[in-house]
């Protein structure tokens, strides 16, 4: 099937927004009012006079969860695919009532229940200022007034929240959408969706993540909304009174988090949902792909003009044309007869190779008279008379079915195909294990496609609406399960690396998700268009991305769809160069968009960044588990930093990289000047070390060659040597650029680990304080004692105080792995 037919096939089909989002919510049910509650040690049951329950767990002083139930009492079980953490150790906190209200409050965190209607206020609990409050009380379509409008009416009935809307309350979050960063007066879908050349607007696309924060007066909140059925976010979009959210089946179970920073819930989201484990190093490296690189002589060609070039590359991906006949976990015996010899040639060269798996296993019913597969090496086959890999999930019934106990066949690349029941767990392990496939030859690392799942049949899901999944023994349809598949498949194959290389950190890339995803795997941005409107998305989406809980995000550099041009692909280099998943890839009928493609000029610019990227790798990497240890991600909008500045809260065409360093693109053509949003502070032009004082706009030149960038004051950029891959030689000299603030003063704190194993979860890492501070004409630098057991091994450090005039000298010592002090003059 080519490409046009693909994106036919997509867009004619997913019209979503005449369903429950065009509905009036007021219409539906609302829930009785509080008659008695129960006091437990973890919380508070509310009994309704309809019989409904409302049970809120006190989690943290900051982490409340509401759990309703319409008519009938809270279900004994209690299971989510996404929550990692359930063991909280329950905060002080106190409960009182009178006639009209019950009041739960923490050290942080007020509760208020009004008994009738019952309406729950969210209050700060020393300031008693309220931070969020219903409109309504929760409801349910007890009538049936959506069936109509439900994917899947037998699956459930419509639960919504609706929230009163501050005047000028903003809205972040939401994963992976395609619209800018503040999403107030907007409306979204969540239903994972193949969604091809998607443009501003279009919705819903790849993920669900229903986890969104709200700013209201500079005081942040956040919910999350763990229910996997096709849910809606409506934020002012239909009413100047409520932002709702709401979904077609399932509980009605949110999480309320308190700030009052976004940092912090941020941070908790990431405790509640699970923290981002590290990758491997060399996946900060520049990658390349398109689809599809055959045979493999061609890929040696891409990586031979690479090293030949002097650009720098970690990874080459093999897309689907890799493998026999579409069959994941094969190899095509012409196109790539010796993969390991493939893969050990190429990590000679500093070269690491990631193959696609989808999750379409080739529906192939042995061949009458067909010998047995290969118990040794099936993924060469031959598999025209069987193949191994459906043989087996047949015989141990781990494809889904239908609810008539037929097997679901849907239709993708390898044409008529089963798919995996991944909330079976011993499918999901031999999901996982099949992967020696790859690892036995070499394969670094797995990307993860066409995960919604989709299905050329029909895009909407509506050709899996009775598909059953075994959901911890539900036996749940497919309204509930489609968000989870990603996210499921994703941990199977996350596990899976684990338990085949235990001493190498799983790389794994994938494109549809759900809450928790970053668990086991980066993701990117799936088929973009090689437009400048694609382009600008990029800011909004990334930053987005990152506040929820996805950290490790990127977008196929230069787009995947259509015809780029050069100043195009440089000014996609001049984000992505800064972007974690920094990877070029193509479609199979779109023009080479490799950096030298379109001439020495552009390549010449392109090679620039993705050298600086390198040099920044000390800087990127220790922003990078900062992202691990607290959830606060690498690529961040300014207002995460800059909280209490209005004029960053709707700013979507700058961003900045950690806390210390701010970048403000080009993102349309012909365009070599670009206004710039300054926060309080003092800054430094990177590249001319002019300083500017914040709190203002300025006028910044930006030819084609130059991307603007800014370095706050008070910080210490880490900086390596210039190579080509990752580990190609030490970090040595390791040099810190120092940009004083105000007051002379600028501290930094660096991370090191081997940046393969996962040793780091046991303490094998390095972690230095660095500062600086003025006195008189001189700069003392201090250097803390190392923490951690991690060992780099001989090197120097450099110091180069940054200034827009002066020639002051860098300052060159060795690292003796203890406390030093250091005078630069």
């Amino acid at each position: 099937m080519d490409l046009n037919k693909i994106l036919a096939a997509t867009f004619c089909v997913l019209n979503l927004g005449v369903s429950l989002a065009a509905q009036d919510i007021t219409a539906l049910e609302k829930i009785g009012p509080v008659t008695s509650f129960v006091r437990s040690e973890k919380g508070l049951t509310l009994n309704c006079r309809d019989n409904s329950q409302v049970h809120l767990s006190i989690l943290a002083p900051d982490l409340i969860r509401v759990r309703a139930s319409f008519t009938k009492p809270i279900a004994e079980k209690d299971h989510s695919w996404a929550v990692a953490k359930d063991d909280w150790v329950t905060p002080r906190w106190n409960v009182k009532e009178d006639a009209r209200s019950i009041t739960v409050w923490t050290d942080e965190l007020e509760v208020l229940v009004h008994r009738e209607p019952l309406l729950i206020e969210f209050r700060d609990a020393r300031t008693h200022e309220l931070i969020n409050v219903d409109e309504q009380p929760m409801a349910y379509d007890a009538k049936g007034l959506m069936t109509d409008k439900l994917f899947d009416p037998k699956a459930g009935r419509a639960v919504v929240v609706a929230k009163k809307l501050g005047f000028d309350e903003h809205f972040y979050g939401l994963g992976e959408k395609a619209a800018r960063l503040d999403k107030r007066r907007d409306s979204f879908v969540n239903w994972n969706s193949d969604t091809p050349g998607y443009t501003e607007g279009k919705d819903p696309i790849y993920q669900t993540i229903p986890f969104y924060l709200g700013l209201n007066h500079g005081v942040a909140y956040g919910i999350f909304f763990d229910n996997s059925y096709r849910s809606y976010f409506d934020f002012g979009h239909s009413s100047q009174q409520h932002a709702w959210f709401g979904a077609e089946g399932g509980e009605l179970n949110y999480y309320f988090f308190y700030g009052p920073s976004l940092k912090k819930i941020v941070s908790r989201y990431a405790d509640l949902t699970g923290h981002m484990p590290l990758p491997p190093l060399w996946a900060l490296g520049n990658q390349q792909s398109r689809w599809s690189y055959y045979p493999d002589t061609m890929v040696e060609r891409i990586v031979r003009e690479y090293r030949e070039r002097d650009l720098p590359l970690d990874v080459v991906h093999l897309d689907i044309d890799y493998m026999s006949g579409y069959r994941v976990f094969t190899f095509d015996a012409k196109r790539f007869p010796d993969p390991k010899a493939l893969t050990d040639k190429l990590g000679k060269q500093g070269v690491k190779v990631v193959t696609i798996v989808d999750p379409g296993v080739k529906h192939q019913p042995a061949a009458a008279g067909a010998p047995p597969a290969s118990t040794s090496r099936p993924e060469f086959g031959p598999h025209d008379q069987r193949y191994y890999v459906f043989d087996q999930g047949l015989e141990k019934n781990y494809f889904q079915h239908r609810q008539s106990g037929e097997l679901f066949i849907p239709k993708v690349w390898p044409g008529e195909s089963s798919f995996v029941d991944y909330t079976r767990p011993e499918a999901r392990r031999w999901w996982g294990d099949l992967h020696r496939a790859y690892t036995d030859n070499g394969i670094a690392g797995i990307w993860n496609d066409m995960n919604e799942p989709s299905d050329f049949v029909d895009q909407t899901g509506k050709n899996q609406i009775d598909v059953v999944s075994f959901d911890e023994g539900e036996n749940s349809t497919h309204a509930k399960n489609r968000n989870v598949f990603a996210l499921l498949m994703a941990r199977a194959t996350y596990e899976g690396l684990q338990r085949l290389r235990p001493d190498r950190r799983p790389y794994v890339i994938t494109r549809a998700a759900y809450a928790g995803i970053q668990r086991y795997s980066t993701m990117w941005t799936g088929d973009t268009n090689s437009s400048w409107e694609s382009l600008a998305l990029n800011i909004p989406m990334f930053t987005t991305l990152g506040l929820s809980g996805e950290p490790f995000v990127g977008s196929d550099v230069g787009g995947f769809i259509g015809r780029g041009n050069p100043e195009l692909l440089v000014r996609s280099y001049q984000i992505s160069f800064l972007a974690p998943f920094c990877r070029n890839h193509k479609a199979i009928d779109g023009y080479d968009q490799e950096p030298w493609r379109f001439g020495k000029y552009y390549e010449d610019i392109i090679r620039k960044y993705l050298k600086l990227r390198y040099r920044l790798l000390p800087f990127l990497y220790t922003t990078l588990e900062e992202a691990h240890r607290t959830g606060a991600p690498l690529f961040r909008p300014l207002v995460l930093n800059y909280q209490d500045d209005a004029n960053t809260y709707n700013l979507d065409d700058e961003f900045m990289i950690g806390a210390d360093l701010l970048v403000a693109p080009i993102v349309k053509p012909d365009v070599t000047q670009r206004l710039v949003y300054l926060p309080k502070g003092v800054w430094y032009d990177y590249w001319t070390s002019r300083k500017y004082d914040g709190g203002s706009m300025i006028r910044i030149d930006a030819p084609l060659e130059t991307v603007p960038m800014f370095v706050r004051g008070g910080a210490i950029l880490p900086l390596g040597p210039e190579m080509n891959y990752v580990g190609e030689k030490p970090i040595d000299p390791l040099t810190f650029a120092i940009y004083p603030d105000e007051k002379g003063s600028a501290a930094a704190t660096l991370y090191e680990d081997d940046g393969l194993t996962p040793d780091y979860k046991q303490g094998a890492f390095r972690r230095t304080t660095v500062s600086a501070r003025q006195s008189g004409g001189t700069y003392q630098i201090s250097l803390s004692a190392p923490q951690g057991s991690y060992k780099p091994g001989a090197r120097s450090f450099s110091f180069i105080i940054k200034s827009e005039h002066s020639n002051r000298p860098a300052r060159t010592i060795a690292d003796n792995g203890s406390a030093q002090m250091i005078e630069v003059k």
